[in-house]
């Protein structure tokens, strides 16, 4: 049964909202909240249809202890495994910290979310399980992901393999090192702005962020609903194909996806041509302009990379996209406001129309409430700006960050469908070349 306001609290919550109740109201205001109170009631009850768990041996496991885990890539050693077969059978998979696995404590890299263990399995994981894949590992993550560093985990920094003096990136710096152990072939990691690319790239591994809807996210704390990805990781692209396929697709409790087609991508990388002859590679100027703060060792890297691709058949183009750098802003503004609002409101947000995790905001706002201090720097400022943004502007610059999305995309889709028209009048000249002038 939930608790009644009395008089002074009614009186507390009105002026936090920035009204005030008359004395010749006050009793009216507690018969009516009494009265909405006695309704709400009838939903504090278990749920009547709580989220079937697939039958599966699960043990919740154990941290690591001393000597098995290097690179500081692991939270939590544990073993799931359903009596299936398929595309993933005998392939042992790891879970960035943020995705729920059904009686397996869940913590987001966060000292707020320890004691958190979810009762249902998030979507991935169910299809992980019937594909016949055992998940034996959660993997380190910069405290609730709001970092591409990898040094900000309540667990403490996920260490390169390469240089143990660095950081394997991040968010999902865990998920990527932990495929330098043995005894994990596939990871599954979430990306909001890098946080599958970044440590792919510094730990040299495969990772892939899916096209947005794709692969349903139901399950996983996210950062904000409109930048949410999970997708595979792996150490090789067979491996993160056949790990893809058991994931993508639609299901009914995640309305980001709309209609998702189902891809053969095992296939499609089995009958992969060993040449990049025919592929054109768009390389955008103003991402690597002084504007972006690109290092020169950086930038320098990806130009011998692209060397690489071009002497293995691809052709590489440059193009100019004004709007790219109106991106940061658009990416920051959502990334501060969305996850602020997100912990705020238990960790679901509202509006959603998808399964709700009704375990999860007891947890998250008693965590906030008792260990807000162990927070990390980059989720304190984040916080701050968030609840700063909203008091002052309320939701204008998160309206403005969400109406440049289509801004941006209409670019890149304008200068996509120009390369391609040029291409095409290139091959009524020349249709041989694949230089960007004509050589005939």
């Amino acid at each position: 049964m939930l608790q009644r306001l009395e008089v002074e609290g009614l009186k507390h919550f009105a002026r936090a909202q920035g009204f005030s109740i008359a004395p010749g109201e006050r009793a009216q205001f507690k018969i009516l909240s009494d009265t909405l109170i006695d309704v709400l009631d009838t939903l504090d009850a278990p749920e009547a249809a709580p989220v079937p768990i697939l039958e599966a041996l699960r043990d919740p496991g154990r941290p690591p202890g001393p000597g098995e885990d290097p690179y500081n890539a692991i939270v939590r050693w544990c073993q799931v495994k359903a009596d299936t077969s398929g595309i993933l059978s005998g392939k042992r998979v790891s879970l960035k910290d943020s995705v729920g696995v059904a009686g397996v404590p869940l913590t987001c890299g966060s000292r707020v979310l320890s004691g958190f263990v979810p009762a249902s399995d998030s979507v991935v994981v169910e299809r992980v399980l019937l594909a016949g894949g055992e998940i034996v590992a959660l993997t380190n993550m910069d405290d609730f992901a709001l970092s591409a560093g990898g040094e900000s985990s309540f667990y403490g920094p996920t260490l390169n393999p390469f240089d143990s003096s660095r950081t394997a990136g991040g968010s999902s710096g865990g998920a990527a090192a932990a495929l330098h152990y043995d005894g994990i072939d596939l990871s599954i990691g979430c990306d909001q702005g890098g946080s599958i690319r970044v440590p792919a790239a510094w730990c040299g591994v495969i990772g892939l962020k899916p096209t947005y809807g794709l692969v349903p996210y139901t399950g996983i704390i996210g950062i904000d609903q409109t930048i949410d990805h999970a997708g595979p990781m792996g150490r090789s692209s067979p491996d993160v194909a056949a790990l893809l396929q058991a994931i993508a697709g639609k299901d009914e409790s995640d309305p980001r996806q709309r209609e998702v087609p189902a891809r053969d991508y095992v296939g499609a990388v089995a009958h992969a041509p060993d040449t990049l002859a025919g592929i054109t590679l768009g390389v955008v100027t103003e991402a690597f302009s002084e504007e972006t703060g690109v290092q020169p060792a950086v930038a320098a890297s990806v130009e011998d990379a692209l060397d690489r691709l071009a002497g293995l058949g691809a052709k590489i183009t440059r193009i100019s996209i004004p709007e790219h750098l109106r991106a940061g802003g658009g990416s920051f503004a959502t990334a501060i406001q969305g996850m602020t609002n997100l912990l705020q409101s238990g960790g679901n947000g509202f509006g959603w129309m998808g399964r709700y995790w009704a375990d999860l905001p007891t947890s998250l706002s008693r965590g906030l409430r008792d260990h807000a201090d162990d927070l990390s720097a980059q989720v304190k400022i984040y916080l701050i700006l968030g609840a700063w943004l909203q008091r002052e502007y309320s939701g204008t610059f998160y309206a403005k960050a969400q109406n440049i999305r289509s801004v941006l995309a209409a670019a890149y889709d304008r200068a996509g469908r120009n390369r391609r028209a040029s291409h095409a009048d290139d091959a009524r000249r020349c249709p041989h070349t694949r230089v960007e002038s004509p050589a005939c």
